[in-house]
């Protein structure tokens, strides 16, 4: 695994990392925790493209497809019984389940074998070299987007709407929109956007203000692009939008949970 860098040779952090502080819910616990506000997840294409905004010779493609290639064969390697050191971690197989006996053999119903990834002593420190700032009373509630619903209806609900609240039927749809307030995209930080999360899978999709169908204060309407699959999905919405148009330096989030039935 990567090794710590000497101190000399950590580099600056290039912004501070946003948190908040709330009450723990924790039973029997009075204290309070942390959390750090929402951050846009990067992918391998994001990645391989920052890559080649340094001028590296390689094209992006080549990257990505070099690094899928690696990711199989780390699969096929798992899937032999090697645990793999990547650099910036190491995987390690580890068992789930009791056994009653020393002798009794491995039951698939009641033995589970599970994939732990181990941090390498660089990542861990670069991570802890971040800086960070408490927003807890910094940001304004009434600053922030807030995302009230998710609907396939292009006009906002009414008393008598038909259509179940916050939900949508799980399949492929030509738009959507999310209703609310102050939702407007703006702004040229790269975490203003709308970012769909599910919470099954963990995979996510970003949609900058260029994909938006209809961009305003109270819709976001959009073409999603994706299979919408039955659980819970996470919408995130990053904007320096104000109403004065005097945009904030820093973009606020909102976020909305709805359910694919």
């Amino acid at each position: 695994m990567d090794k710590e860098l000497p101190k000399s040779e950590l580099p600056k952090p290039l912004r501070k990392l946003s948190f908040r502080v709330s009450k723990s819910h924790l039973p029997g616990n009075a204290s309070y925790k942390g959390s750090v506000v929402w951050q846009r997840t990067l992918d391998i294409d994001n990645i391989a493209a920052r890559v080649v905004d340094k001028r590296s010779e390689y094209r992006k493609e080549t990257l990505v497809n070099t690094f899928n290639l690696l990711k199989e064969e780390i699969y096929e390697a798992l899937e032999e019984g090697y645990n793999v050191d990547f650099g910036f971690g190491r995987t390690e197989l580890t068992m789930n389940g009791p056994f009653e006996t020393p002798y009794e053999k491995f039951d698939p119903d009641r033995h589970t074998l599970a994939a732990r990834l181990r941090p390498a002593p660089r990542l861990k420190q670069r991570v802890a070299n971040l800086k960070a700032v408490n927003e807890t009373y910094q940001v304004d509630y009434n600053s922030m987007p807030r995302p009230t619903y998710v609907s396939l209806r292009i006009q906002p609900r009414t008393p008598d709407s038909d259509e179940p609240y916050n939900q949508l039927p799980a399949g492929e749809h030509p738009f959507i929109s999310i209703y609310g307030d102050r939702l407007k995209l703006a702004g040229d930080s790269p975490e203003v956007g709308l970012t769909l999360r599910c919470a099954e899978t963990g995979e996510e999709r970003f949609y900058a203000a260029a994909d938006m169908l209809i961009n305003s204060g109270g819709r976001l309407c959009f073409v999603p692009g994706i299979e919408f699959t039955p659980g819970e999905w996470l919408a995130t919405v990053g904007t320096q939008f104000t109403p004065t148009y005097h945009l904030y330096k820093e973009p606020r989030y909102g976020t909305l949970t709805f359910t694919v039935i």
